[in-house]
């Protein structure tokens, strides 16, 4: 959990950097020797050859002109990118610049850039006191925000006393062009899925009081739809190339170069439309809905880009067609209902492992987690609304987490439900099982 590996640096950084920062945090040194590795993070282990490079006494000028380019695009609280490994992997390139072309930098402008850099990945893995942001990869607070004012409203929480808090991520977290970050040092490139969220909170909350920030946020949605009818997270058009893909050989894996359409993204904006009032009449909605079928696997799951995995998906895809007022009861709607059911778990509950990104046998099977549960139920319920026979399956993931919650006095994940780096099991509890999948629960019982 992030409470019990706070102290967890990636060694390179540890290793090179320790002279250019103060750690205060950090109590004692340990060799972990030449044998220790981290093999068991791989599904398939890497072989890359590493070799001493020669360098002219001159950088090139594609080289100059990228850390120019580095400088530049630092964040305003000292992240290159938003998220900690790559600001670390940002420092390591300028000081490596820095240390074999000494006579090419300005020491002052390096030294600031360092001084913010640092900063920042202590405020994250260090800085947050008892908050569940200690130790992780970004600041999510816009996101989180929303989920939890969401779950406050949908369970009867007073309007009125949620609105400063839709004031507030309106004042901090929306961008000019009507999009909203995902949370800190992520401005420079709103979130597609976030905005939706914000737009169906405003309308849930005060619609006509947001009447204008509602439509110049949707406006940004619009914009942000890829060709096929799919939203990425955070750009247009950004999507797999096969040229990228040799070039980059091995590397591949170790940067998230694309930001294709993705299921899970697309459904929660396909959601807020379906808020908005839009139907699979209009043609965003269905470009959307079109891109949803397609994506759609011979069992009738889809592949999760930021949750894990099929679960999380068809939670995400079957609460979106119900807001669209579409027929759940297509064939194809059906068979990711009947999906989920078969792969319940014994116990009530539902849970899947990153094993099955990339081996089919895993493919919606794994521990139950609250997580996975709620997301699970947000599709089953959606699905007894409409009248399909789920209702043994919706009563026994409710008394799962109703007998979870009772060995803790809390929710907790056992195993990973996110694709992020470092995004850790007690986010459940925090987040009330993450989406508050456990909104729509607590308001049936």
């Amino acid at each position: 959990s992030r409470r019990r590996h706070t102290r967890f640096l990636p060694v390179s950084w540890a290793r090179r950097c320790v002279q250019e920062t103060d750690l205060r945090h950090v109590n004692k040194v340990k060799n972990l020797g030449p044998t220790f590795d981290v093999k068991e993070l791989y599904t398939k282990i890497p072989s890359i050859e590493i070799e001493d490079v020669k360098r002219d006494e001159n950088p090139s000028y594609d080289l100059e002109n990228m850390i120019e380019q580095m400088l530049g695009v630092q964040q305003s609280r000292g992240a290159f990118g938003a998220y900690t490994p790559a600001t670390l992997y940002s420092l390591l390139a300028l000081q490596d610049f820095k240390e074999n072309y000494p006579h090419k930098v300005n020491a002052t402008r390096f030294e600031e850039v360092f001084q913010k850099g640092f900063n920042y990945v202590e405020f994250m893995y260090f800085d947050q006191g008892d908050s569940s942001y200690k130790g992780v990869l970004d600041d999510g607070r816009w996101w989180d925000t929303l989920l939890v004012a969401q779950g406050l409203h949908e369970i009867g929480e007073n309007s009125s006393k949620l609105e400063p808090v839709v004031d507030y991520i309106i004042k901090y977290g929306i961008q000019p062009n009507g999009g909203l970050a995902y949370g800190w040092e992520f401005e420079y490139m709103p979130d597609t899925d976030d905005t939706g969220m914000i737009i169906s909170l405003m309308i849930a909350i005060n619609k006509e009081k947001y009447k204008d920030q509602i439509e110049k946020s949707n406006d940004f949605l619009i914009s942000m739809q890829n060709k096929g009818g799919g939203f990425g997270a955070f750009s247009k058009g950004l999507e797999e190339s096969f040229l990228v893909r040799l070039f980059a050989g091995k590397f591949i894996n170790s940067a998230e170069i694309f930001d294709p359409s993705s299921v899970d993204v697309t459904a929660h904006v396909l959601e807020a439309w379906g808020t908005m009032g839009y139907t699979v009449k209009d043609f965003h909605v269905s470009e959307a809905v079109h891109f949803l079928k397609k994506e759609q696997k011979e069992f009738g799951g889809w592949q999760g880009r930021w949750g894990v995995n099929h679960i999380y998906a068809v939670g995400a895809v079957i609460p979106a067609l119900a807001s669209i007022n579409y027929d759940l009861k297509e064939d194809w709607a059906q068979k990711s209902i009947e999906w989920l059911i078969k792969i319940q778990n014994s116990d009530g509950g539902f849970g899947e492992s990153v094993l099955s990104y990339n081996q089919e046998e895993w493919v919606g099977k794994g521990y139950s987690t609250p997580t996975q549960t709620a997301w699970a139920l947000l599709a089953l319920i959606e699905a007894e609304k409409a009248g399909l026979d789920v209702k043994d399956a919706v009563d026994r993931a409710i008394n799962f987490l109703i007998e979870d919650h009772k060995e803790l006095g809390r929710f907790l994940d056992k195993s990973s439900v996110g694709t992020c780096l470092l995004y850790t099991s007690d986010a459940a509890d925090d987040l009330l099982c993450v989406d508050l999948g456990g909104r729509r629960i607590i308001k049936k019982k």
